[in-house]
């Protein structure tokens, strides 16, 4: 099997991709371990969180229970007890995200509950004495108790604060092991990147030297080429591409002698079909002038007959557009004086049923004086039924009076209601009438755009007729100019071609004097 650079350059490769996977594999090891101690750092920190909500809340808690011994309402008392048990939720909640976030702690966490229960059941006990005011005004009962509860505070407290360490501690271990394990982590990199840079190195400077030796007489032979030597031997030892390069080289130099050489002998053909070729391209060229002068000519007179017709076809297209849009606007206007109808029928029927509304609403006026005028008659009888029963009577009596003027105002406002009422009855026949008389003249209007209409419509057939006749003609004279314009067109490209070709020729002459110079250039 030939070894070629190819494969020379895989190998290098192989043991450059091996080195770095196993540098790789090392870092990864090490990323996962930091990545577990990072995680555990994470919780920590989640749990610290944790432990310093219970903090705030026992602070809190204290605080709400202290407040609970200057309460003077019902009202201040329960403000305290909500706050209570929120301080509650939120400490519990805080020793649950230690638990959750370090079980290994559960331990410790469970003493800290049991401390906060403890705690809680002191304060509710103070809670509970401070609210007594009855029967013991100066709070003598919440006071004494204080003393217990200020003992179980610390005791809380201290079971806080050993969750708080032991979390501390938690972290600290976990910050060495981290250290110590990036540390470790460096120095196996250190040493295989090291390796790699050793190894890939010195085999990438072999391999360069080797290569570059053999590419400089590549160079050589090429550099002679450039210089007009076909003589050259471009023959390279191995198996190799550079090897087979080399045989490249050679055909190539074999090639080229030979096309120099054949070259040379075409030129003088070349030159001599150049000249037939140009006398030819002058005599097409004049023909072409003379047949492009007379198409420009026609198409002159073409074009101001077409722009007869382009005018006369906008003017009848202008024409039909304006029919179209007051076609629209009769349309649209007929469209309106219908809805107006239906409007005005629509108002019709929601003023009756106003005016019926209007009616019930009296009935209930009727029902409400009545109901009124009973309350007025036995807020009376009240009044003198505690008239008789004397000192026992007397808020009997406050009473019976505020119904009697509230029967009172009833009355007065059920008077202002019925008046009102009436109002709206009268004003609702003759908005009725105004509707009425209103929809009739909708349905003149709605007559007169009828007939509108239908004459708009003949006028849109006469004038679409008229469209169409100008629309052919200019069609046809566009047809016509067309077809002048592609003549000329075609006798103009027929002349450049012509040109191009003389001029063609010309380069072709002067081309066959080059390539006789290259040929007679280069030794072969």
């Amino acid at each position: 099997m030939t070894f070629t650079i190819r494969r020379q350059i895989a190998a290098l490769a192989v043991a450059g991709f091996l080195l770095v996977l196993a540098s790789g594999a090392i870092g990864y090891g090490g990323t996962v371990a930091l990545a577990d101690q990072q995680r555990s750092a994470r919780n920590a920190a989640a749990a610290l969180q944790g432990v310093q909500s219970t903090t705030i809340a026992q602070a809190l808690f204290r605080g709400n229970v202290l407040a609970s011994l200057v309460t003077n309402n019902a009202t201040e008392r329960q403000e305290v007890l909500d706050k209570l048990g929120e301080n509650v939720a939120q400490a519990r909640a805080g020793v649950d995200e230690v638990a959750r976030y370090m079980p290994e702690l559960r331990g410790q966490a469970d003493a800290a509950l049991s401390a906060l229960d403890e705690l809680i059941a002191s304060g509710q006990r103070i809670v509970t004495l401070a609210s007594r005011v009855a029967s013991d005004p100066g709070r003598t009962a919440a006071l004494a108790a204080r003393p217990a509860y200020d003992q179980v505070d610390a005791k809380a407290g201290e079971a806080i604060e050993a969750l708080r360490s032991a979390i501390t501690a938690h972290v600290r271990q976990t910050y060495e092991s981290a250290a110590s394990e990036a540390a470790s982590v460096e120095r196996l990199v250190l040493i295989a990147g090291l390796l790699a840079a050793f190894v890939l190195g010195g085999a990438a400077l072999w391999l360069g030297r080797r290569i570059s030796r053999r590419v400089d007489r590549c160079l050589a032979v090429a550099r002679s080429i450039s210089e007009y030597d076909l003589t050259v031997d471009a023959s390279i030892g191995g198996s190799d591409e550079l090897a087979q390069l080399g045989d490249s080289l050679n055909a190539i130099v074999g090639s080229l002698r030979t096309a120099m050489v054949e070259i040379g002998g075409n030129a003088s053909s070349v030159a001599a079909a150049s000249e037939e070729l140009t006398s030819t391209s002058r005599h097409l060229s004049s023909g072409a002038g003379t047949a492009s002068a007379e198409a420009a000519e026609a198409n002159r007179g073409i074009s101001e007959v077409t722009t007869g017709v382009e005018q006369a076809n906008r003017a009848a297209k202008g024409l039909d557009t304006s029919i179209q849009e007051i076609t629209s606007a009769v349309a649209e206007a007929d469209a309106v004086a219908r809805e107006a109808v239906g409007l005005a029928a629509d108002t019709n029927r929601v003023i009756e049923r106003l005016r019926n509304s209007s009616e019930e609403v009296s009935a209930v006026v009727s029902i409400i004086t009545a109901i009124a005028e009973q309350t007025n008659l036995l807020a009376l009888n009240a009044t003198i039924e505690a008239a008789r029963a004397g000192t026992m009577g007397t808020g009997f009596a406050v009473v019976a009076g505020e119904v009697k003027d509230l029967s009172r105002e009833t009355a007065s406002a059920t008077g202002d209601i019925s008046a009102k009422v009436t109002t709206m009855q009268s004003d609702t026949a003759r908005a009725f009438e105004a509707i009425n008389r209103i929809s009739s003249v909708i349905e003149r209007i709605d007559e007169l755009q009828r007939s509108m209409s239908a004459a708009v419509d003949a006028q849109i057939n006469a004038t679409g007729l008229i469209v169409s006749n100008v629309d052919a003609a200019a069609r046809s004279a566009t047809a016509v100019a067309g077809a002048i314009t592609r003549t000329a067109g075609t006798t103009s490209l027929t002349h450049e071609a012509a040109n191009q070709t003389e001029q063609a020729a010309m380069e072709l002459s002067q081309l066959s004097q080059q390539l006789r110079l290259v040929s007679d250039r280069f030794r072969h």
